[in-house]
């Protein structure tokens, strides 16, 4: 049982902290649930932030191998090594079939992206990067929802959403980093909007078809509009009590 004081409740609040929409999302899950997606997303943070907190790419690249031995050897049924995120990662999936192959797949594409200086070479670079990245969240979230359905697409829709979307949020950090986060050939902010709403709109047509109950694993994609009404604004962000707003409709309707 989570009490206000004990370490998932920590977790939880780190998540909500660094990944509020996902988090929100999570709500709608059944409290056992809600657990696995809180443990899934702290290890996607962890992994994902480590482009940010290394100078040297070499150093980064270590530090990818070290989470992906450690999630192997979770999946392999070993004892979690002394993280945190890996702690409750691994009690939360006890007695859950959850696939390793997402997170190998995630790690090895920050492997070879994160530490980049240039730009994607094509839209189909960042396509793929999406794929393997938010929509390998996208299917671990699901698989610990129980409503992993392969031949249901939303996951690929949902990454590339969520990903174009979160890019042009963060244009100011990409600069700062000195690379662009649009694709060399052809990428304009122009393309990437329009590219956004066709991949959301195809979301939209496989939430349809998907099982209910994996809505918190995906119910976020339905903030995807909002934010770019609020980019238009020159915003990034939207208040919480309207995301909360949206989330609850498209969790009552279906609709993302």
């Amino acid at each position: 049982m989570t009490t206000p004081h004990s370490p998932f409740a920590a977790l939880s609040a780190q998540v909500r902290r660094v990944d509020e929409d996902r988090w929100l999302a999570s709500r709608f899950a059944p409290a056992r649930v809600r657990e696995r997606l809180i443990a899934i997303y702290a290890v996607n943070y962890e992994i994902a932030r480590i482009a940010e907190t290394v100078n040297e790419a070499p150093l980064g690249l270590i530090r990818l191998t070290w989470w992906r031995e450690a999630l192997e050897e979770i999946a392999q049924g070993a004892a979690p090594r002394a993280h945190p995120a890996l702690i409750r990662y691994a009690e939360t999936m006890s007695g859950v079939a959850l696939p390793f192959a997402p997170w190998e797949l995630m790690i090895e594409t920050r492997s070879s992206c994160d530490f980049l200086t240039e730009p994607f070479a094509e839209w189909a670079d960042l396509e793929a990067y999406a794929e393997q990245t938010a929509g390998n969240v996208i299917r671990l979230a699901l698989a610990a929802c129980g409503a992993y359905d392969p031949s249901n697409g939303i996951a690929s829709y949902a990454a590339r959403a969520w990903t174009y979307v979160g890019f042009m949020r963060s244009q100011a950090h990409w600069r700062a980093r000195g690379r662009s986060s649009l694709p060399r050939k052809g990428g304009s902010i122009s393309d990437l909007r329009s590219r956004t709403l066709l991949a959301h709109s195809g979301a939209g047509a496989w939430a349809k078809t998907a099982a209910s109950a994996g809505f918190p694993a995906f119910g976020y994609i339905a903030l995807v509009p909002g934010y770019l009404r609020a980019l238009e604004q020159g915003q990034t962000q939207r208040p919480l009590l309207a995301r909360q707003l949206t989330l609850v409709s498209a969790a009552a309707t279906g609709r993302i």
